[in-house]
């Protein structure tokens, strides 16, 4: 491995940075001047990042260029070939762990193994890896150069991966016009992160890559996917850095500990715009399947014009600003009570032998929590007021409580990740795998499916009812076979003619309860799953 420690100048070495811990991916198009403008940005960021992963950084024999507070590692060079990736390592960062450069006897793509005793977000999670990946076109037609058996491995141990690795793909990009040979190069990439548990990390839709050629489209082809065991400690994927002359943009990755920050945003389907999605619903066009599908290509045509629908709903839906503070019965005249009693506070501590001023602040107190009590006594008269059938038993449990769920304890299963394995293969045991993929043929004796079937289906679904991860309710699939009937029937009917399910609709959020009365919660037997699609 390559290692250049860079000189510190006599300058004290800053203290680590705090967990969380933030990420930059760029490709430098091995250009000195990128390189330069990359880390010259860091300074618009709160502080730097822990690490930089570099896609075709600058080399000059043989040797990466240093910049101050980083560390480097790259690949091993030998004659002919040079370092495809790189990583950067900040110093602080660095004198927090303990770090193991690994090759895979190739330039274009190389890992870390990170440790650290105190844990990265809690203190089981004690071990990160990190592979960083350099994708160019393969030897054989819709290959890329690293395998995916290498790029998203089986793997223990909470696992990054990322780079440049030049596919198309609709999950990652769901406007674009594809090709056929896109998809047929990005489907071996994808199914395997999928086979695996991987998640796309990326914001779908966000260009990564902007041609500098007037003919050519932007791309979304950096791009980053965590393993299950590191999904639950993503935050954000974003591009707050300027450009620095890269036709790539620079990425930046921030992983926390969940208990520190707000619940993911959801759609405010309230306020969607459905003059304007109705229109766009109506022109959309769900081609035909391959005339001759398999498992794959049937999947793959069913996920692409999924995606191009569901991207349809994310345009035109803001989304909601929920924290973990959200309160429904906060007013405006709340915010204004906080800031006076605030304000009157400070002001008695930065006089403490004034004796009015700490009389202003206990009354601006008292006022504050007087309106507060007020507040929550007139939002629950009001909630009380307005309930519908359906809502009494809310009502109920919010005034009778509910006792403490009781938490799995099971032999053999100490962690998270054990229960988790625990109770999944309990309730979801796995089947013997089949074919990868088969050629389909339709069943000679089955039913074309109608458009009455499909109303009937939506008319007995609740609207109420919690969504699944797609985040989208019955409500809105409804209205949207009110505006274009021909889009759900276009999707389904091939489905139900080939007798095929695909992957997309076998992913499931998945809530854990227990059976009461239960002498003893050792067993996944004394729970029961609610399964929402």
């Amino acid at each position: 491995m390559q290692y250049n420690p860079t000189s510190w100048g006599g300058e004290q070495v800053s203290p680590p940075p705090p967990k969380p811990f933030t990420l930059v991916q760029h490709n430098c198009l091995g250009s000195w001047d990128v390189f330069l403008s990359l880390f010259g940005s860091f300074t618009q960021l709160d502080q730097p990042p822990s690490i930089v992963a570099l896609q075709d950084p600058p080399v000059y024999r043989g040797k990466l260029p240093s910049f101050r507070l980083f560390f480097s590692f790259s690949p091993p060079t030998s004659a002919g070939c040079k370092p495809r990736v790189a990583f950067y390592v900040y110093s602080s960062f660095l004198s927090t762990i303990s770090l193991l450069p690994r090759a895979f006897g190739r330039g274009d793509v190389m890992a870390l193994d990170l440790f650290t005793p105190d844990g990265f977000f809690n203190p089981s999670t004690t071990r990160l890896s990190i592979i960083n990946s350099y994708n160019t076109k393969g030897r054989l037609n819709n290959t890329r150069s690293v395998s995916p058996e290498v790029v998203f491995p089986l793997s223990s141990t909470p696992t990054l991966t990322l780079g440049d690795l030049n596919i198309h793909h609709p999950t990652s990009d769901p406007l674009r016009a594809f090709k056929e040979h896109e998809i047929a190069t990005s489907a071996w990439d994808f199914d395997r992160a999928t086979e695996m548990g991987f998640s796309l990390l990326n914001t779908p839709g966000v260009f990564t890559r902007f041609s500098m050629s007037l003919i050519g489209r932007p791309g979304v082809i950096d791009l980053a996917f965590a393993c299950p065991l590191l999904a639950p400690y993503f935050s954000e994927w974003s591009d707050p850095l300027p450009s620095t002359g890269s036709d790539h943009i620079p990425i930046l990755l921030r992983f926390e500990a969940p208990l520190f920050r707000a619940p993911p945003a959801s759609p405010k389907w309230a306020l969607t715009d459905w003059k304007a999605l109705e229109d766009s619903l109506k022109a959309t066009v769900i081609p035909p399947p391959p005339p001759i599908p398999t498992t794959r290509s049937l999947n793959i045509w069913f996920k692409t014009n999924l995606d191009r629908v569901t991207a349809q709903f994310a345009m035109h839906t803001p989304l909601k600003r929920v924290t973990y503070r959200s309160k429904p019965w906060w007013t405006d005249l709340l915010s204004i009570l906080r800031s006076a009693y605030n304000s009157a506070l400070r002001s008695s501590k930065h006089d403490r032998h004034d004796p009015s001023l700490l009389a202003s602040a206990r009354a601006a107190r008292a006022s504050y929590f007087k309106a507060i009590k007020k507040a929550k006594r007139d939002h629950w008269s009001s909630f009380l007021a307005t309930a519908t059938p359906q809502s009494v038993w809310t009502a109920k449990r919010f005034a009778v409580g509910r006792p403490p769920p009781r938490f799995p304890e099971l032999p053999g299963a100490n962690t998270p990740e054990e229960l988790n394995k625990a109770l999944l293969d309990h309730f979801f045991p796995g089947e013997p795998p089949g074919p990868r993929d088969t050629i389909l043929l339709p069943f000679a004796d089955c039913q074309a499916l109608e458009m009455e079937e499909i109303s009937r289906a939506l008319a007995r679904s609740s609207p109420f009812s919690a969504p699944g991860p797609d985040m989208t309710p019955n409500s809105v699939w409804k209205r949207v076979h009110r505006v274009a009937p021909h889009i759900i029937l276009d999707l389904l009917a091939p489905l139900v003619a080939y007798g095929s399910h695909p992957l997309t609709l076998k992913k499931a959020d998945g809530i854990v309860l227990d059976k009461p009365g239960k002498p003893s919660y050792d067993s996944p037997s004394c729970f029961r799953v609610i399964v929402l699609l």
